[in-house]
Formats: C-alpha cells, sequence, structure tokens
C-alpha cells in the first residue's frame, strides 16, 4: 500500500532539520521504502511504499515515528514529537449516546462522542491543501476531519449524523447480516448483502452502516446535519476484508481496517477528532467520550537469547546497542543474566501496533534492519560455487517436457506448495500426516502437501466452463521425516477431463518423445495402474471421481529412462507378417492385460498395438517378426490360433472373423 505524506505535515510528528532528500535515502535504507517525492502546491510530498504487514507505518505518526528511530541511527538528530491532544470536557447541555449493542467477537474496540451545534464551515486552507496534496477530494470541515485524522493516526474514524441516529431508534447494534438486506452507501450506491457481513443495525433490522468500510446514506452527514456522533470501532479483520472485497468497496478505512489496526489508537483518534470539531466547527461536547474495550490483548513476550542475535547476523552486537534500538521502537526490554552469549536470555514485550513481531526471528529483523542491512559484514563463501549437477534434476528434459504438452493443448499451472485441511484430506492421508507449518500466510495454507492432485483438481474445479481442460504441474511434494527438514520428491501430475484412453495416448507419445518403447501400463485395481518402463514403476494412472484421469509420476524415477537421441537398431534380415484381429470384449476389460496376453504368445510376435475401436469391437494390429529368415503364413497360422483362444478363455471374447 502506498501512501503519500506532504514534508510539512510530517514535520509536525518528527523533530528534525533533515532534508526531504536526506529522508528519502535514510529511512528507505531501514525502514518503509519512499518511492519518490513530488512537488505539490510548493512542497515536498513523500510517495512511501509500506509493506501489508506494516499497518502501523500507513500514517503520518507511523512513518513519522520510524523515520525518528532510523535517522537517529544513521546519527542525524531526530525525534518523534508528543501528541498534544487537549482532554475533551463536556460543555453545555448533554444529549443521551445511543443504546449500543455491541459483539465482542466481532468488534474489538467501540469509542465515541456527541458534538452538538456544529457549524457547516469550510475546510481551513491549511487542511484542504494537505488533502489535495494526498489526493483525497475537499468538502467541508464536518467531513474532511475524518478523513484527515485516518491519514494523520492510522485508525478510522466516522462521523454519523446523531440526530439520524436516535429517529432510527437511538440504537446501534453490531451483528452479522443476513442474505438479502439491502442498503444504500452515503454516495447513493445500492447494496444486498450476501450473509456474513459485519453491519450496525436498529432495533428493527435496518442497516444503518458498513463499519470499517463506508458510511450509510440513512445515517451520513448532511446539509441538515446539526449534531454529529463522531464514532471508531476496530473489527474483525477477517470480517472487514470479506465484506469490502464482497461488494468491491475499496477505501482506506477498509484497507486499515482489514491488516488488524491497533484498536489502542481508536481512544487518541476521537480525542483527536473532539478537539478538530471544536477548534473548526465550533462545535460543544454533549456526552461523556464512550469507550468499550472487550478485545484488550497485553502483547506476548518473546525470548531469545542473544547467540541467536549473532547466528542470524553474523556479527556480535553489544547487548546495550541491542537494547536501545529496541526501546527506540517502543519494545519493553529485559534481561535474564548469562555466563556465555547463548545463556543470556533477551526478553521483548513489543508495542500494540506491532502486532507482526510475535517470534524471535522477528525481533532479529527489526534490530537487523535498525542497525542498518549495510552495515553487516559481506562475506565471500568459503567454497567454491558447485558445478555437479543435482542427479534428480535436468532442465532441459523437463523443458521438453513441458513444451510437448503444450503443444497439444494442455496447460501448465502453478499451484500452492501450501494446502488447507479439506485438500489435504482428498489426498487420502489424514492432515495431521502433514506437516503443518508454524506460521502460514493465511489460515487456508497451513499443510506441505503430498501430492499434487488435489491442487490440480481445485484449478479444475475453478474452470467449470472449460469442460476439456487438461492441466499439468512439475513441482515439490514434501512428506515428512522425524527430527528432519521433509522429503522433497519431484513430480510430474497431469489431470485430464479426456477419455482414459485418450490421456493414457497422451502419456504414451510423451514418453515415445525420449525414445520410451517397452512401455506397459499394468491395472493394480479397477481404477489404478501402475506405469512400468522396463520393469521399473515409474507412477500411477488413476480413473478419478466424475471420470477424470490422473497421471502421477516421480520424477526422479522417470529421469533416467528419458533419452535424448534414439538407439540404433539394426535392420531385419527377413521380413515380417502384420495382421489385424478384431475381437468383442466385454465392458471394462482392460485393454493393456489383452495387449500383454497377446504378446506372451509366442517370442515371434514382436509388437502389438491397439487399432481401431467400435462399440466394443478392438482391432490388434499383431507383427510376427524372425529375425534370422522369412516368416511364412504357414508358420503364423498356429500362433494366430493361440493368440485366439488365449484372448477367447481369458477376456470372454469373441473373434469377429475367421481364423
Amino acid at each position: 500500500m502506498n501512501i503519500l505524506i506532504p514534508h510539512s505535515w510530517l514535520l509536525e510528528h518528527l523533530d528534525t532539520q533533515a532534508s526531504p532528500q536526506d529522508i528519502q535515502k535514510i529511512v528507505s535504507l531501514s525502514g518503509p521504502s519512499i518511492e519518490r517525492i513530488y512537488d505539490r502546491e510548493g512542497e515536498s510530498v513523500y510517495d512511501i511504499e509500506v509493506t501489508t504487514n506494516r499497518v502501523d507505518s500507513m500514517s503520518v505518526r507511523g512513518i513519522a515515528r520510524e523515520a525518528a528511530v532510523i535517522l537517529q541511527q544513521a546519527g542525524i538528530s531526530a525525534k518523534l514529537k508528543p501528541l498534544n491532544i487537549t482532554q475533551p470536557i463536556q460543555s453545555g447541555e448533554s444529549l443521551p449516546l445511543p443504546n449500543i449493542v455491541n459483539n465482542p467477537d466481532l468488534s474489538k474496540r467501540i469509542a465515541c462522542i456527541i458534538l452538538k451545534d456544529v457549524q457547516r464551515t469550510p475546510t481551513p486552507d491549511w487542511m484542504a491543501k494537505r488533502l489535495k496534496q494526498i489526493e483525497q477530494n475537499v468538502h467541508d470541515s464536518v467531513i474532511d476531519i475524518t478523513n484527515y485524522i485516518t491519514h494523520e493516526l492510522g485508525h478510522p474514524c466516522h462521523a454519523f449524523d446523531y440526530d439520524k441516529i436516535m429517529a432510527l431508534g437511538g440504537t446501534i447494534i453490531v451483528t452479522v447480516a443476513e442474505a438479502g438486506k439491502k442498503f444504500i452507501t452515503l454516495d447513493g450506491n445500492e447494496f444486498e448483502t450476501i450473509g456474513g457481513e459485519v453491519t450496525f443495525e436498529n432495533g428493527n433490522g435496518d442497516i444503518i452502516d458498513l463499519p470499517a468500510i463506508k458510511g450509510t446514506k440513512n445515517t451520513s452527514i448532511d446539509d441538515s446535519t446539526k449534531n454529529v456522533l463522531l464514532w471508531i470501532e476496530t473489527l474483525d479483520a477477517k470480517k472487514v476484508r470479506f465484506a469490502s472485497m464482497t461488494h468491491a468497496i475499496r477505501t482506506v478505512a477498509a484497507q486499515l481496517s482489514e491488516k488488524n489496526v491497533d484498536p489502542e489508537l481508536g481512544y487518541l483518534v476521537v480525542q483527536r477528532g473532539a478537539e478538530l470539531y471544536q477548534q473548526l466547527c465550533q462545535a460543544s461536547i454533549a456526552s461523556e467520550l464512550h469507550d468499550e474495550f472487550p478485545g484488550k490483548k497485553n502483547p506476548a513476550e518473546v525470548s531469545l537469547p542473544l547467540s541467536t542475535i549473532d547466528t542470524y547476523l553474523g556479527v556480535q552486537l553489544d547487548a546495550q546497542k541491542i537494547e536501545s534500538i529496541l526501546q527506540q521502537l517502543e519494545c519493553q526490554v529485559s534481561w535474564n543474566p548469562g555466563q556465555s552469549r547463548a545463556e543470556i536470555i533477551l526478553k521483548v514485550i513489543p508495542p500494540t501496533f506491532r502486532p507482526d513481531m510475535t517470534i524471535p526471528a522477528d525481533i532479529v529483523e527489526e534490530i537487523a534492519r535498525i542497525y542498518g542491512y549495510h552495515n553487516l559484514p559481506s562475506v565471500l563463501m568459503p567454497t567454491s560455487i558447485p558445478t555437479n549437477r543435482p542427479t534428480d534434476t535436468n532442465f532441459t528434459l523437463e523443458n521438453r517436457i513441458k513444451q510437448f504438452l503444450a503443444d497439444i493443448g494442455w496447460q501448465e499451472v502453478y499451484t500452492y506448495s501450501m494446502v488447507s485441511e479439506q485438500i489435504a484430506a482428498q489426498s487420502g492421508l489424514q492432515p495431521d500426516q502433514h506437516l503443518k507449518l508454524q506460521n502460514p500466510l493465511t489460515d487456508d495454507r497451513v499443510y506441505l502437501r503430498r501430492t499434487l492432485v488435489p491442487s490440480l483438481l481445485e484449478v479444475l474445479d475453478s474452470n467449470p466452463q472449460r469442460p476439456q481442460l487438461s492441466v499439468f504441474e512439475l513441482a515439490y511434494i514434501y512428506n515428512p521425516r522425524e527430527n528432519q527438514l521433509p522429503e522433497q520428491i519431484h513430480h510430474l501430475t497431469m489431470i485430464s477431463q479426456l477419455s482414459y484412453r485418450q490421456t493414457r495416448g497422451v502419456l504414451e507419445s510423451l514418453l515415445r518423445q525420449f525414445f520410451i518403447t517397452d512401455i506397459q501400463i499394468k491395472p493394480t485395481s479397477e481404477k489404478d495402474a501402475d506405469i512400468i518402463i522396463e520393469q521399473e514403476t515409474i507412477g500411477t494412472i488413476t480413473v478419478l471421481s466424475n471420470q477424470r484421469i490422473s497421471v502421477d509420476i516421480e520424477m526422479s524415477v522417470l529421469l533416467p529412462h528419458l533419452n535424448t537421441h534414439p538407439s540404433y537398431q539394426p535392420l531385419p534380415k527377413a521380413e515380417g507378417i502384420i495382421e489385424d484381429l478384431t475381437f468383442t470384449l466385454p465392458e471394462k476389460t482392460p485393454i493393456g492385460n489383452v495387449i500383454e496376453s497377446i504378446n506372451s504368445c509366442d517370442p515371434l510376435i514382436k509388437k502389438v498395438e491397439l487399432g481401431a475401436i467400435y462399440e466394443q469391437n478392438y482391432s490388434f494390429t499383431v507383427s510376427y517378426l524372425d529375425p534370422e529368415k522369412s516368416i511364412s503364413n504357414d508358420q503364423v497360422e498356429p500362433i494366430r490360433k493361440h493368440i485366439v483362444t488365449t484372448v477367447q478363455n481369458q477376456f470372454g471374447a469373441e473373434l469377429i472373423g475367421k481364423v
């Protein structure tokens, strides 16, 4: 996420004499990347990229906090200025707060205050200028104050028309919406809930706000507004993300709230808002500051020995230096003494606005970036770069496999190595038989997969409009090993919605591209068969549900059989005989077994291939050859009779025509 910050606004929170160019250069080395500096309204405006895990830096105050630490570490005088916000004190006649019915599972914190006799004054020039510099629309003070505070402090806030809230029943219920409820946002667009969104409703079940995303028209500020209910809520981040993406309403409030914004900021935001409404709109405070905080949590302590920091950084930093860096980041730091650096334990409690600091590696990362990655020693490898090619990898042959399948219309896909519990269960193994990540990026990708098949099926299910789609992937699966890293096995997996025979034909054609002729498909059950090359099983072919066909091959086993060119075969000294035999076979007869049985009838049979198929009639092309002399029809006749008898007895077949 990129944010814009004017230099003068930053200096209201940061005490430094550094130039915008110095701030850009130094802060970008160790913190948020200041990608460019614009000249807007005669002033430098920073365009800053902030990674999604650093919601604490998505504000003027957050960037000032980061810059103060980084600039000071670089030897430039810098200090974060204190927030001097006036405590709101009730003045004049009071107004009753709405009846607020919170659900602690949905909202961690709610804070609000009533502002009476609000004047619709024009937005002052200094505020309007800053809003234009950060590409925000300018309305009037009553509306613009909320946008200004959100950008300044990093927590969304909202201004309700207090009188509209009270006219609708005076109740605000935090709830999960049922499907089919309609609401109109403050910009006049109509939406309908699909169910599962967090909404604010009145006592009659009417939606009066889509919280943390966008206000609704029935409670929004308009020209008749006299009294304002200034409000903040800190909702479940996943619920905010769900509602925002479902309805395609992407506001700054939504982008902040879906990233676990710090609920501790809420109180300051309401105080700052009350202060600005009094200064700019001549409002009076008509209630106490209401604050419900059921989701208050103290950050967990993270412990690690000094030796761990040494291992990660490759350099020993003085303990006092480490403590100083962490304290500047507003962490609470304590030590357990010891004789060696392995015995000295650092204990860190991060501030509430840093929910991303949860494990020792996070602490080391903070130390490293503030100390400066550029200050860490660069060391060349102590050994030569290895030139031995791994025995289980051949990128040239892998590329030929991919190219062949792509040329015949198959789609190569890349799926996640991490899968959900549901997909893990589809592999035929229980989820607890998979390796589970301790710190997954998302809750639905927590297990390392042990087969590619469910992942490719998920791709097919996501493309129902393409009934003939065939996909493949070359990737690793991960088998657990006790007290070791997982065993990584490279697989080629193909899944098709074509028929079994078409898919098998593709497989055989693929293998023949590498001059493999000794290919056997040996059924092991009604739906499974082994793929065998030169008496070695390289994989399986399986009939899945919905008649989809999967081919799964272990690459390390296949690679030794792949040839880059054909081997020389001497021409036979004599001519052979080639003929077709057509049988009517019972349904579900394994054709591979029929071919194998025909092949085994006599040494003079050199090749058997499946030809034309019509209903249950199958033609087999049989090649007879004696390498030393020409073969006659009289020699072939008893072999032919033996073939017919064998196929009839083993498979219940009927020969079409006469022997």
